[in-house]
């Protein structure tokens, strides 16, 4: 039996859910333990062995005047860190929908393109790290973060990387799949909406530059083309700051601008999409940082 939801949004179902019916599913844990070995070898171990000097990649900082022109918002540290339950409750939502069964065959389509997508930001961070200045924190939340994140791999964010095709994949499923007008309705809008908000703390919680943000969108239409192109991408650019009240418009411009044509100039100098990465380092090579002296 499919359950009808119309009127509950994604953010009352709890992740938890997701993770235990994944678990008993056989393609559900082995898709999550791959991923979980993925996060944990090509992201977090990564960053700690450049760290402590096994690895000796190259490290580059990635800073951009724009930056300074969004204000250091610590207090949307929370907003920062939801992520992820922001991509595991609708995982949640699809299995209390469709049942056990149809709804782990559908969590484990996203999960197999997430696990694509830290491979396919493994190709940049495995030649070339990349770092941004951030401000000495003074709340004990980002000074935690602040702490225990090497943040070695900033270009291209995965915040936004997840983001990009949280949106997107939902944009294509909530119209394959059984579902109503409202829930359709309702539940992109909340995805599209919160994921944009996601998107700016990168920017407030000073975790990430300008240049993470079209890398990350880059590398995230030119991998899944079936689902990501760029008039999304345009879009989801062009509604940052949109609703915000603390950056000066002419900044709010100017920012949105910068991106939009850095996403545009790598989409038009990629022309092999397996070698995207390719792009990304070779803009890194010649990149010069701004230092903001925060």
């Amino acid at each position: 039996m499919i359950r009808d939801f119309k009127n509950r949004r994604l953010d009352t179902f709890n992740p938890i859910r997701a993770y235990i019916h994944i678990l008993f599913s056989l393609k559900g844990v082995v898709v999550l333990f791959r991923f979980i070995g993925i996060v944990l070898l090509k992201f977090f171990l990564l960053q700690y062995f450049e760290k402590i000097h096994i690895y000796r990649i190259p490290v580059k900082s990635v800073d951009h005047e724009l930056d300074t022109k969004v204000p250091f918002r610590e207090e949307l540290t929370m907003l920062y860190l939801d992520f992820i339950n922001y991509w595991i409750r609708p995982l949640s939502m699809m299995i209390k929908k469709f049942g056990h069964r149809k709804g782990v065959g559908l969590s484990v389509e996203y999960l197999n393109r997430i696990v694509t997508t830290y491979n396919e930001a493994y190709k940049v961070y495995s030649r070339n790290l990349t770092t941004t200045v951030r401000p000495k924190p003074q709340t004990k939340a980002v000074k935690n973060i602040q702490r225990v994140d090497p943040h070695y791999c900033c270009v291209p964010s995965l915040h936004i990387a997840i983001i990009v095709l949280t949106i997107s994949f939902y944009k294509m499923l909530l119209n394959r799949e059984d579902f109503s007008e409202d829930e359709r309705k309702n539940w992109y809008d909340e995805i599209y909406s919160h994921g944009i908000k996601i998107s700016e703390s990168v920017l407030y919680m000073k975790q990430h530059s300008v240049n993470c943000i079209p890398a990350a969108i880059f590398m995230m239409t030119v991998t899944f083309p079936d689902i990501m192109n760029r008039e999304l991408a345009e879009k989801m650019i062009c509604d940052l700051f949109k609703n915000e009240d603390d950056v000066a418009e002419e900044n709010k411009n100017e920012i949105r601008r910068y991106i939009q044509n850095f996403y545009n100039r790598m989409m038009d100098e990629c022309t092999i999409p397996e070698q995207w990465s390719q792009v990304v380092l070779d803009w890194l090579r010649t990149y010069v940082p701004y230092d903001p002296k925060y």
